[in-house]
């Protein structure tokens, strides 16, 4: 699925993450100039039900397969990771508010990975990539932690201090156009959609595809 409202998206419906991955990647390749992408990975705990078993899937228990799956179908130099933002810098938090991101030139044609989701699921891939080092996604992040590169926040209204004071120290952030059950995207508001460009948010989201 692209986006992440899956009726909005339906005619988009991929099956595999690879797959999914794989169509990216080839217009990419197509277009190799591309600002760099961002990526949201979002693991959702699933079932899985066979004649005698039912099992739960844990999102948690997906991340040693999720590294893999990125890294089988993107190319690492068509990448942008933790290491390489971090540098020479002894965390990534301080390698962007201090030297800041990879300048864009040199980024083109790449992509940036960010696994959605806090709690025990950020706290598991800290806890197996810590510092993010050898890492493949950077995580959603929590103000004032080494980690942290890349924030969500979707209210620029209500937030707008917050999230341009994020932008201001060098962080990456996303926030949205739209409010998923507000219909804000079906009445055609703005409000929303121009707040997060006039603050600076570097990602805005829509529900609409």
């Amino acid at each position: 699925m692209f986006g992440g409202v899956q009726v909005s998206n339906c005619k988009y419906i991929i099956k595999t993450l690879q797959q999914c991955l794989q169509v990216l990647l080839q217009w990419s390749d197509s277009t190799p100039n591309h600002v760099p992408l961002t990526i949201w990975i979002e693991p959702k705990e699933w079932t899985w039900t066979a004649v005698d078993d039912t099992t739960v899937i844990q999102a948690q228990d997906m991340l040693d397969d999720l590294e893999q799956e990125i890294n089988s179908v993107w190319p690492r130099e068509k990448t942008i990771t933790p290491d390489d933002v971090r540098g020479e810098h002894p965390d990534v938090s301080t390698a962007v508010t201090t030297t800041g991101w990879p300048l864009l030139d040199s980024s083109r044609g790449k992509a940036i990975f960010v696994l959605l989701g806090g709690g025990d699921l950020r706290a598991d891939y800290h806890s197996k990539f810590p510092n993010l080092e050898s890492a493949t996604m950077f995580t959603m992040s929590v103000e004032n932690t080494p980690e942290s590169a890349i924030f969500s926040n979707t209210n620029p209204i209500g937030d707008a201090e917050e999230i341009q004071a994020l932008v201001e120290a060098g962080y990456i952030v996303r926030s949205r156009a739209d409010d998923a059950e507000g219909g804000e995207a079906d009445n055609n508001e703005t409000e929303r959609r121009d707040k997060a460009i006039e603050i600076g948010a570097h990602s805005i989201s829509t529900i609409l595809a």
